[in-house]
């Protein structure tokens, strides 16, 4: 399955790191695509990196944007980072993108597996691989800002990012979240929730929540308002959160305004 368009070249590359399997170098954006295991998890991902273009060349540390979805939302999320940053409305980014290598059904199996809150672990394990593993790397490996992080995620992958949010918030400082599917498991996430002000107290956090007006009102719409609701009422001293609703924009038309909107929000707040 081609990934990327117009690869130039392939490196294949093993130094011993035990986070590092192989890496593939593609002309898009400057970008490595790394396969590492992930001991939380007990499977290996696919991820993709991309960096500055000046990134060789100057010595600054730049904030990251992990991107969840990866194999399908990567090519899209690095294209509007790179139009915000042209304008000057965004910093430049680091971007990662974490995939499972395809977009059939098992890769849908397996974020069912890594973004929902479950009693065998799911969401807590993955959350630990990017503690614990993806995040370090990438600090260890690349020039970042470690307080400066943002995540974005779309459907059940918003789910996981408020799932961090109401449980880590320390792991990134920018939560993008789009059209989140908070129906799962009776809307277990609103008992996270219930626990948040305690646990994100005083800290410094942008949130963007998104959801279209063509969305279902029982899957998405409806709780998604409740949520916001609850979160206002918290009245955080830290939080910002902006909400959007997309006129005429349905749950598969979302993802492309959800990230440019959240971006161009939790950057100028």
């Amino acid at each position: 399955m081609k990934r990327v368009a117009g690869i130039v070249t392939i490196i294949i590359v093993f130094f011993g790191n035990p986070y590092l399997l192989n890496a593939q170098e593609f002309n898009l954006y400057n970008t490595v695509e790394k396969l590492m295991p992930a001991k939380s998890v007990q499977d290996t991902f696919h991820v993709f990196i991309s960096t500055p273009d000046n990134y060789s060349t100057s010595d600054k540390s730049y904030p990251v944007l992990y991107v969840l979805d990866g194999d399908i939302a990567y090519g899209m999320a690095v294209s509007i980072a790179r139009y915000l940053q042209i304008g000057g409305i965004i910093p430049e980014l680091i971007v990662v993108g974490i995939g499972y290598g395809s977009i059939d059904k098992t890769a849908g199996n397996k974020r069912n597996r890594d973004y929902r809150p479950t009693d065998t672990g799911g969401a807590d394990n993955f959350l630990k691989f990017l503690n614990d593993e993806l995040i370090p790397h990438i600090d260890s490996t690349y020039r970042t800002v470690p307080s400066d992080r943002t995540i974005n995620g779309y459907s059940i992958g918003g789910l996981f990012a408020l799932y961090t949010l109401f449980t880590q918030p320390e792991t990134f400082s920018r939560y993008i979240v789009g059209s989140p599917y908070l129906v799962w498991n009776e809307y277990s996430i609103f008992d996270y929730e219930g626990n948040s002000l305690e646990v994100i107290g005083d800290m410094n956090i942008n949130l963007f929540i998104s959801v279209g007006s063509e969305e279902s009102d029982d899957k998405y719409f409806n709780p998604i308002d409740e949520l916001v609701t609850k979160i206002q009422e918290r009245n955080y001293t830290g939080l910002v959160m902006e909400t959007k609703v997309f006129d005429g924009s349905s749950h598969l038309t979302g993802p492309p305004e959800a990230l440019t909107h959240g971006l161009i929000s939790v950057f100028n707040k």
